[in-house]
């Protein structure tokens, strides 16, 4: 497993606590990671806001020498830019300055169905256009409201998936398996699909054939990695050895703090 390639890096939450604290001007061990997450959506006022944060995620990034990462950029972000394209103006500028530091970045645009306001009309005009901009892979969905009737968002996965570019579901920081549509994957036939614990494992695993037969990749991040240890590893194993596409990602630094490399040398 390659730990230099990071296949999921979620850029609102990809640093560790004390840039975040920073952002922030609070300390966040007291804050469930929705309270944190939502707090980001609010504090995003300006194009420095959104900067400054999507920056500590890279910087923590490139300290860990990773030389490729697929980056979720929230599409709250808009908060901080006056039109879709000063947002792919910045991603650009992005690309370019990392590629100088020798990490190649590649972009998915992230819908969080449990964020207010995530279906708004300038919400989904704001999305169209910068999925039309060529700057995306495709777009990256999470959320209570979209694992559990993914059939709301068609609007996004039929335009993405018309238009040749990826989905990926992400399955993580969700507590609530049980209420997710069992029938999830079949019936939008992602591209890739993110989790983090046992039961997206667990899930994962009753899916195998479907994910084989629709070359979908399964992403793994450490986030729960301290809390399940083995069991994760073994179920991650299993899948691989099912003939599943594996990868990792970092996806949530600044919950877990562990480092990409050493969880790809675990598996």
């Amino acid at each position: 497993m390659d730990g230099n390639v990071d296949s999921n890096l979620n850029l609102g939450t990809g640093m560790d606590k004390c840039a975040f604290e920073k952002w922030a001007a609070f300390y966040v061990s007291d804050f469930s990671p929705k309270e944190i997450m939502d707090f980001s959506v609010v504090r995003i006022e300006s194009e420095s806001d959104a900067s400054s944060l999507f920056h500590a995620s890279l910087d923590e990034t490139c300290s860990h020498s990773v030389e490729k990462a697929v980056c979720n950029v929230p599409i709250f972000a808009m908060r901080g830019f006056d039109t879709p394209r000063n947002l792919v103006s910045f991603i650009q500028r992005v690309k370019k300055e990392y590629s100088e530091k020798n990490l190649n970045l590649k972009f998915y645009l992230q819908i969080d169905s449990g964020i207010p306001g995530g279906l708004s009309d300038e919400t989904i005009a704001s999305a169209f256009s910068l999925l039309g901009s060529g700057e995306f892979l495709g777009i990256s969905f999470r959320g209570n409201d979209f694992l559990q009737n993914p059939k709301k968002f068609n609007r996004y996965i039929y335009s993405v998936q018309r238009h040749g570019q990826s989905v990926k579901i992400d399955f993580s920081l969700f507590d609530e398996m049980k209420t997710v549509d069992d029938k999830i994957i079949q019936k939008v036939v992602p591209n890739e699909i993110v989790g983090n614990s046992l039961f997206d494992a667990d899930f994962f695993l009753a899916n195998k054939t479907f994910l084989c037969e629709h070359n979908i990749t399964a992403i793994f991040t450490p986030d729960n990695f301290r809390k399940f240890g083995s069991e994760y590893l073994n179920r991650i194993r299993i899948l691989r050895d099912s003939g599943v596409d594996v990868k990792v990602g970092s996806g949530n630094y600044l919950f877990h703090g562990i480092d990409l490399n050493d969880f790809a040398e675990a598996l």
